[in-house]
């Protein structure tokens, strides 16, 4: 049997703190790129697991799916987790879930920095969620603007937490940047702390590293999306 802080130390996540010297850090932006399907949400709920997991608290922000559907994913890839890791007392990993999580949806179009800032005001004032994690699912980088990205960064920072994001990419358009960026992400690179690519690639979706802190290694990490449950899992 596993206990909760057990999953913590032996999750792969580890290695990619160890690729990105400890971990994004608060106020930083990482941003996980993909073609459509290839797991980005998966990968964004894995690592707001990992954050709850540990009793610190975690803000999914969703802008092209509706609460229910992200939930979903919540639960389906705990219940996995558990199962698979043989959890001794699954019963508290949900209630860590849903006692440090919030997740908040925008209907299209109607997402900003300010809306995202009152979203935070309210959990501040309302409930005891401070987030240490702030995600965002779904933001369209080919509409998005410098400015929005650099205040993302800036409110982040305010609140002290981890900002990360998940951008789609086309997985079949040339790639020009001369470091191996993708469009759209390239031209935000500025801004970019850590950039993650997933691939997919003999039956499993590989996980490398684009850009980290100073002196990072890029390449492969060593991490693996199982496309058939869609969970971290090691190579």
């Amino acid at each position: 049997m596993t206990c909760i802080l057990d999953i913590h130390e032996r999750s792969p996540l580890r290695v990619l703190d160890r690729h990105i010297h400890g971990g994004l850090g608060r106020g930083n932006l990482g941003v996980v790129c993909a073609g459509a399907g290839a797991g980005k949400t998966a990968f964004l709920v894995g690592l707001a697991l990992d954050v709850l997991l540990r009793g610190c608290k975690a803000l999914h922000v969703a802008l092209d799916q509706p609460v229910d559907r992200v939930r979903n994913y919540y639960d389906e890839i705990l219940a996995e987790l558990v199962r698979r890791e043989n959890l001794e007392n699954p019963t508290e990993a949900r209630l860590r879930v849903e006692r440090n999580r919030r997740i908040h949806t925008y209907q299209e179009h109607t997402f900003t920095v300010d809306a995202l800032s009152r979203t935070l005001a309210h959990l501040r004032a309302h409930t005891d969620v401070h987030p240490d994690l702030i995600v965002v699912d779904g933001y369209d980088w080919s509409a998005g603007s410098e400015p929005e990205i650099a205040a993302l960064k800036d409110l982040a920072r305010t609140e002290e937490a981890v900002l990360w994001m998940a951008a789609t990419i086309d997985k079949d358009a040339p790639v020009s940047h001369p470091a191996g960026y993708p469009e759209p992400v390239a031209r935000f690179e500025a801004l970019c702390d850590v950039l993650l690519r997933l691939k997919g690639a003999g039956g499993t979706v590989h996980l490398s590293l684009l850009k980290g802190p100073g002196g990072a290694e890029t390449g492969a990490v060593g991490l693996d999306l199982d496309p058939a449950t869609l969970l971290l899992v090691r190579s």
